[in-house]
């Protein structure tokens, strides 16, 4: 009888810890600053959240002498938790943040490395207490000797030496998995240690315009553009080469590569979008693992890349070798990567970081946050896709 109660009691507290939405969040330094914001501001519909070396919600308060000196080299006690948190709660009582009772029990993955002089540990940790204070479901990483970046199990630098080239770290410590494996209640397929996951899905890069702007985007030969008749197409030839009539599920798929399409934009080179005023690079990258692509509704994870880890630094590299790719491809899972374009002018964006100081908007950590309504909308587009290919 003990058995069958533990057994009962167990997978409920499995279940309780899956995300409660189809929507989740992750980021890396000023990146995991924004995630907690996308996370708080829109908790009725992102359910969990992943926090690489961030500072904690709302930490600058606006002003980026405290981003750059308090939010980052501390000390810890001059970030009061409480002040954070009644921020977060004036936004809710104006409605420009849900309901905090939705982040009760969520999922929250907080990492910070013992080695990092960059955004200090104890500054890394408020993340908890503020969690805490929701009665989220946390789990913490604090034990791994690696700088500021993020950790991976065989790429990058060294684990516990300031890799500037792109701040992924080589700390034998496959920190995706760990994250995400929280965060969808774990029981997530492991990458195989020492060995490359074939990654049958497609990584697409899009127009970020296009995404925040769907149902139309105006093309510079001025002819109207459909993006959702694009994606459709590019379904099509997918489910295609996926779901032939005689198709059977033992059917090797690992040496058969997607199909491309060119999407609105996706020609150029790097550089502002029409939505360059409120930071954003003209194109950002999103994977669908191959199950996704050929009519399975699955989850999207959004991963927020840290300063100098955008496309116009380091091109696609932080969305190939940080782990999420092996991760989503082993359990059905879209990545959503949005990109934030470096600039010195309108706005001062010098490192390409997410708004977590508020150079864009005094609005940035709530719902009225150009990038916070630019990636919600990127969100919605995706999901719109995976719907439309899952339904046919």
């Amino acid at each position: 009888m003990w058995t069958g109660i533990c057994t009962i009691v167990l997978i409920a507290s499995i279940v309780q810890a899956k995300p409660r939405t189809d929507v989740t969040v992750s980021g890396i330094s000023a990146g995991g600053s924004m995630a907690t914001q996308l996370h708080l501001a829109f908790s009725s519909e992102i359910s969990g959240c992943g926090v690489v070396a961030g500072p904690p919600y709302y930490c600058a308060q606006g002003a980026m002498m405290t981003a750059i000196g308090a939010c980052m080299r501390g000390p810890a006690t001059s970030v009061s938790a409480n002040t954070l948190q009644n921020k977060l709660k004036s936004y809710v009582s104006s409605g420009s943040a849900d309901p905090i009772a939705n982040v009760k029990n969520d999922p929250v993955y907080i990492f910070t490395g013992q080695k990092d002089g960059t955004v200090i540990p104890g500054v890394v940790k408020v993340n908890e207490q503020i969690y805490s204070a929701l009665g989220a479901n946390i789990k913490t990483k604090y034990d791994l000797a690696a700088n500021h970046g993020f950790p991976t199990e065989n790429f990058g630098g060294k684990c516990d030496v300031l890799y500037s080239a792109n701040y992924i770290n080589n700390c034998n410590f496959n920190l995706a998995y760990d994250m995400l494996n929280h965060i969808f209640g774990g029981s997530l397929v492991q990458p195989p240690s020492g060995t490359t996951v074939p990654l049958t899905g497609q990584l697409i890069t899009f127009d970020q315009a296009a995404f925040m702007n769907p149902q139309a985007v105006v093309r510079s030969e001025s002819r109207a553009t459909d993006i959702f008749s694009l994606w459709s197409s590019w379904m099509q030839t997918t489910m295609a080469l996926y779901n032939p009539l005689n198709y059977l599920p033992s059917f090797d798929l690992s040496s058969l590569t997607l199909p491309s399409i060119n999407l609105p934009g996706t020609g150029g080179v790097t550089g502002a979008s029409s939505n360059a005023a409120f930071g954003f690079d003209s194109q950002g990258y999103v994977y669908f693992p191959a199950a996704c692509s050929k009519g399975k509704k699955c989850p999207i994870h959004v991963a927020l890349h840290g300063c100098k880890q955008g496309k116009s630094f380091i091109g696609d590299v932080f969305a190939k070798k940080a782990g999420y790719l092996e991760v989503a491809e082993l359990n059905d899972i879209i990545v959503l990567f949005p990109q934030i374009l470096q600039s010195t002018l309108n706005p001062q964006n010098p490192n390409g970081c997410f708004d977590w100081w508020g150079y864009g908007s005094a609005n940035y950590a709530n719902k009225l946050g150009p990038q916070m309504v630019g990636v919600k909308k990127m969100i919605d587009t995706v999901r719109s896709i995976n719907t439309a290919s899952a339904a046919k």
